[in-house]
């Protein structure tokens, strides 16, 4: 570097890259010395970060720091208003080698002091001086001096800064004790570099922001002001700080653009009055890391033009964004960059040949796109396609924009005009950059076929690029615009394919005025294709686009009725039924006097005129019965008569201020429980801000070709008005299942429309009803015993009866049946002729009947169940019908005993609330014995019983057996006659029969309790005696018994045994003595008695005989009544304890 070219703030020499350069250092002292030690200290200093703390709490940033080391002069040292801060040197150091303290006294302290007086004379405080010293192995036993010559230094030049005097050991001579000392110097060499520019740029951005805050006084200029702070962005570049360059650059252009805005609405400055030169090149941009001194000098000299401007300042940011690693924001920065370089030149009103602003905002949409070309990583394009996709299609727009100028279009041909045009423009961009964007626009503008390939280039990445990012909107509208320049090209086909596209991309979102315009070119196109078809269905379409106006759309429908006129189709031509009509509304129900299916639909019709329909018709499709979710509209019965359940469905869009909202609410409260506030949250934001479609498509029909109609609700000529129209199908139904309703065909002459209406769930079954036979009780209940009268219903369905038919009843064992008002016996098998005369269907034959359920003996309230087997003539299979009888009464026997004495007690129990009224009650004995005798104990006749629900009758009768050993059965049958209260001219009887067993008492057990003796009465907690006397009665085979003594043991406590075996034999008496003791006071009853059968081990009595069982004693209890106790029921008075 010449070092004699920076005077003054010019610079004569400048180098192409600013990360090139590096920090100046000067050197002083012993130059040899320095010299030899230079390489290892260039090479060492950036091999390490240093951390750069700056002052007012900035981010402390990690400093890669390189130097550049130069001999000390102070010809070189910053002079006043000298701003070229990366040509100053930054920082100085001084280099000497001293043996002793004499030698430093008497040769370098002199040398010092002169290099210190000069720097302090420039005021410059950012110094170092570094003693390098050689280890001597040799004196090594020698004493060590009282002052080095180190403290010297410090003591003479390093007071107040005694860090930046060091020592160090000479690493050529000492390698291995060196590397300690030789890191320090480099720690504090970089430390002291970075406070050095800490210092300066504190300084300098001072004086920034003096020049700054002068910039409304008369002969301040921005581009002076621009080159003074870029200066701070060149070292901050320099030192590796991009982030913090980009901000100064950004500072400066806010500024300018804060200028222009300001001029718009006030006066303009004097220095913005260079940039409203009119126009004379637009090279467009260069984006490298290398500065473009031509321009700079330009600024310097204020005669730059503002898009010369722009493009150098927007090349110095997009060159720090590259540095940074971040290629997407340099794409997203040129899209407004561009927008407000427009807006600029309008505002400051700067004048520019046609064309030259679309060849410069061309080139630089290409610089940055091939900048970013150049970044491969994966991740970088991802983050910088979002915004490409935008350049792409305005490079393309600006292209189209210079085409059209130049006569480059399709169907246009050049002039001379033109072709002047191209020369200037050519001549404007200039052939100092030889970059691809401007080899791309020259060749572009050279020929035709050169416009075509690299506009319909552009086309395609723009689209591409705008498709990668899922912007298929903006990509449609440039197929769109594509579609215009093939059709100048001739390529019809082609530019009816990207309309068709962006046409379905306006009808999904619902842009109907954009469709509408879509479809009246797609019209033109097809138009000048000679495709008949479409055109037709293209005129259809825009006929009912309600957006456009009236007098359009009735030029399109009478196009369309002149093509279906004039070529008549045969079979018609077929089109989607949405894009003339609206299906609103479908309902289905049933004609019972026509037999048949109706449906009615409402049709909005959006044609701006009447239409005469040939015919309106829906195909019906069977589906299987095993489709679920779906409508069941109701049943269509098959044959003679049908009937469905109405069923409606709305195709109405859905009605989106109508949702639901996914919110929930919340409270806020105190800390006293107490309602501070109210509000509502969304638990999900995500789900609420996602995009949603401008139209619901849930319905939309679509539609390929026409279906089967064989099966089909149909209506003849219908005249469809603009609007709402009820249009009513009718179909007769001969099949039975599930039956949907396929597709909608509204046709007229020569045009089929037709809509798909599976979507919509217009779903009804057809079934056959068959006859229905049931049996229903005119009463609440039906009762055993009793005449009953039923009603036989025939539900005749859909079928026919067939002439001369009957029914064949057969009831079960204990049911009889007739005829009601018929004089003939009850039966089991009934015939009933069924009337001869036609019997509508669907209605219900009714014949009444009585039945009679014979009472069964009834111990328990169980239903008594019978069947009714009919037979009928239209079905093979024999039918049961069940009937349910519930008892009147039931019967309850009950042998009692009081002491040798027997009585049988019988309870009849009332099942039913209809009152009967019973006499003659009787027990008789079945088998002839002589050894019993029945006596009956009940009132003589005369007085009426009768029993109900909840009411109870006893019967007594005493039984009188014989002394006998013996003990057999006794077979009994109760009998007794009842009538229904109220009617009592006829009576039925009703039997029960009884078997009595063990009817004879075999043992009296008595009990008593007495006080001891010398007591003359019971008292609480004194023992007492309990006599236990057993007495058999009755001859038995059981002799051996056992007692159990069951006390309440809160009244009670037995003293010893409470269980004792005892042998009895005929009319033997037997008495135990037992101690008990009262717990209590008052009358107590005694305690209970227990006699059981005792079967001694090995031995078991089972009816007479002795059979071996088991080595254990076992117990067998009494049949109720064989045990007799007298005492059951008895009291012992009980006094109160002694005191004591």
């Amino acid at each position: 570097m010449n070092l004699n070219s920076i005077h003054n703030g010019t610079i004569e020499e400048w180098p192409n890259k600013v990360m090139d350069h590096k920090p100046i250092v000067t050197y002083a002292g012993d130059k040899d010395l320095f010299q030899s030690l230079e390489p290892t200290l260039v090479t060492s200093l950036p091999q390490e970060a240093a951390e750069w703390r700056r002052s007012y709490g900035r981010a402390i940033k990690s400093i890669y720091l390189a130097a550049t080391f130069v001999p000390f002069n102070k010809d070189i040292l910053p002079k006043e208003g000298d701003y070229q801060l990366i040509h100053q040197p930054i920082f100085h150091t001084y280099w000497t080698q001293c043996p002793d303290v004499d030698t430093y006294k008497t040769s370098a302290r002199e040398s010092m002091e002169g290099w210190m007086k000069i720097l302090t004379h420039n005021n410059i405080n950012d110094w170092m001086i570094v003693l390098v010293e050689t280890y001597d192995f040799r004196k090594t036993n020698k004493l060590i001096p009282r002052t080095t010559v180190l403290d010297k230094i410090r003591s003479d030049f390093g007071a107040k800064n005694a860090d930046r005097c060091l020592s160090v050991i000479n690493p050529l001579k000492s390698e291995s004790r060196s590397a300690g000392s030789w890191r320090g110097l480099l720690v504090n060499m970089r430390l002291l570099l970075l406070t050095a520019y800490d210092r300066t740029l504190l300084r300098f951005e001072e004086t920034i922001r003096d020049h700054r805050e002068k910039r409304n006084h008369q002969g301040w200029s921005f581009c002076s002001y621009f080159l003074l702070q870029e200066q701070l962005a060149f070292v901050l570049e320099m030192l590796g700080v991009y982030d913090e360059a980009l901000v100064q650059y950004d500072e400066l252009d806010a500024l300018f653009t804060q200028f222009v805005l300001n001029s718009n609405v006030g006066d303009t400055p004097d220095w913005l009055c260079s940039f409203q030169v009119s126009l004379e090149s637009w090279p467009g941009l260069l984006l490298t890391n290398s500065i473009n001194i031509e321009l700079r000098r330009q600024i310097k000299d204020n005669t730059i033009s503002l898009l010369q401007f722009r493009s150098y300042l927007f090349s110095r940011q997009c060159t720090m964004l590259l540095l940074s690693c971040k290629p997407w924001e340099v794409a997203q920065r040129c899209l407004p960059f561009l927008h407000n370089c427009i807006n600029e030149l309008k505002i400051l009103e700067i004048s520019s040949p046609p064309g030259a602003v679309a060849c410069w905002i061309f080139l630089c949409c290409l610089e940055v796109l091939h900048t970013c070309e150049k970044f491969h990583d994966s991740s970088q394009v991802e983050a910088f396609s979002l915004y490409t996709a935008g350049l792409w299609a305005y490079a393309r727009d600006k292209l189209g924009e210079l085409g059209e100028l130049c006569g480059l279009m399709p169907e246009n041909e050049t002039t001379s005009e033109q072709l002047h045009t191209v020369v200037i423009l050519s001549a404007g961009i200039g052939d100092a950059q030889a970059s691809t964007a401007v080899e791309n626009l020259k060749q572009s503008l050279s020929s035709k076929e050169a416009f075509k390939k690299q506009y319909l280039e552009l086309s395609e990445l723009a689209m591409g690029t705008y498709k990668h990012i899922n912007r298929h909107r903006c990509a449609h509208q440039i197929g769109r615009e594509l579609s215009v320049f093939y059709r100048r090209v001739g390529d019809l086909s082609t530019a009816a394919g990207f309309l068709l596209n962006a046409l379905k991309s306006y009808e999904d979102d619902g842009w109907q005025k954009l469709a509408a315009q879509t479809r009246i070119d797609l019209a033109s196109c097809y138009k000048d294709m000679a495709d008949d078809e479409r055109y037709a269905k293209m005129c259809a379409s825009i006929a009912s686009s309600e957006t456009l106006d009236i007098p359009l759309r009735v030029h399109y429908f009478l196009e369309m009725q002149r093509i279906l006129q004039d070529i008549n189709p045969d079979p018609p031509w077929t089109n989607t039924l949405s894009n003339c009509f609206n299906l609103m509304e479908a309902e289905i129900k049933f004609l019972e006097k026509e037999s048949c299916v109706e449906a009615t639909l409402e049709i909005e019709c959006h044609l701006p005129s009447s239409l005469m329909c040939v015919g309106v018709q829906a195909s019906i499709e069977q589906i299987k019965k095993e489709i679920r979710n779906v409508k069941k509209p109701g049943k269509v019965e098959t044959d003679n008569d049908k009937y469905p359940r109405n069923m409606s469905e709305s195709l109405n869009p859905l009605n989106s201020m109508l949702m639901r909202l996914h919110i929930i609410e919340s409270l806020d409260y105190q800390e006293d429980r107490s309602l501070a506030g109210s509000n509502v949250a969304c638990p999900n934001m995500k789900k609420i801000l996602r995009r949603q479609d401008s139209q619901n498509k849930s319905k939309k029909p679509s539609v390929a070709t026409r279906g089967d109609y064989t099966n089909c609700l149909s209506s003849g000529h219908v005249i469809l008005q603009p609007g709402k129209n009820r249009v009513v199908l009718k179909s007769k139904t001969e099949e039975q299942g599930y039956f949907r309703l396929n597709q909608l065909s509204i046709e007229i002459e020569g045009l089929n429309f037709l809509c798909s209406l599976t979507s919509f769930r217009l779903v009804y079954e057809v079934t056959a009803t068959p006859i229905v036979v049931t049996i229903t009780n005119e009463e609440k209940g039906l009762v055993a015993g009793l005449p009953q009268n039923l009603m036989l219903n025939i539900f005749i369905g859909s079928q026919t009866i067939p002439p001369k038919s009957s029914l064949k009843l057969h009831t079960s064992v204990g049911l009889t049946i007739k005829c009601k008002n018929v004089d003939q016996p009850l039966c089991r098998d009934l015939d009933i002729a069924l009337p001869e005369e036609p019997v509508s269907p669907f209605s219900t034959i009714e014949i009444p009947l009585t039945v009679f359920a014979q009472l069964q003996p009834q111990r328990d309230s169980n239903i008594i169940e019978h069947n009714v087997n009919l037979r009928c003539p239209w079905t093979p299979e024999e039918k049961p019908l069940p009937l349910h009888f519930q008892p009147p009464f039931l019967s309850v026997y009950r042998l009692q005993t009081a002491s040798i004495q027997k009585f049988v007690h019988i309870s009849v129990v009332g099942l039913n609330s209809q009152s009967l009224l019973l006499t003659q009650p009787q027990l008789n004995i079945l088998l002839p014995c002589s050894s019993v005798e029945l006596v009956s104990l009940n009132p003589a006749s005369g007085q009426k019983l009768t029993v109900s629900a909840e009411r109870r009758l006893g019967f007594m009768w005493e039984l009188k057996p014989d002394d006998s050993a013996n003990n057999p059965p006794i077979h009994t049958e109760f009998s007794i006659s009842y009538s229904p209260v109220g009617n009592e001219s006829q009576f039925y009887v009703y039997r029960c029969p009884f078997d009595i067993t063990n009817y004879k008492t075999i043992f009296v057990v008595e009990s008593r309790i007495e006080p001891t003796k010398g007591s003359e009465f019971c008292r609480a907690s004194t023992m007492c005696h309990l006599h236990l006397s057993v007495q058999r009665v009755c001859a038995s085979p059981d002799s051996s018994l056992m007692y159990e003594v069951l006390a309440d043991q809160t009244m009670w406590a037995v003293c010893g045994k409470t269980a004792g075996v005892i042998t009895l034999d005929t009319g033997e008496r037997q008495s135990v003595l037992l101690d008990v003791m009262p717990l209590i006071n008052g009358y107590l009853p005694l305690p209970l008695v227990r006699l059981s059968k005792y079967i001694p081990a090995d031995l078991r009595l089972t009816s007479g005989r002795i059979t071996h069982t088991d080595s254990h004693p076992r117990l067998e209890p009494f049949s109720p009544g064989q045990v007799y106790n007298s005492s059951k029921g008895t009291q012992v008075h009980v006094i109160a304890a002694a005191n004591t």
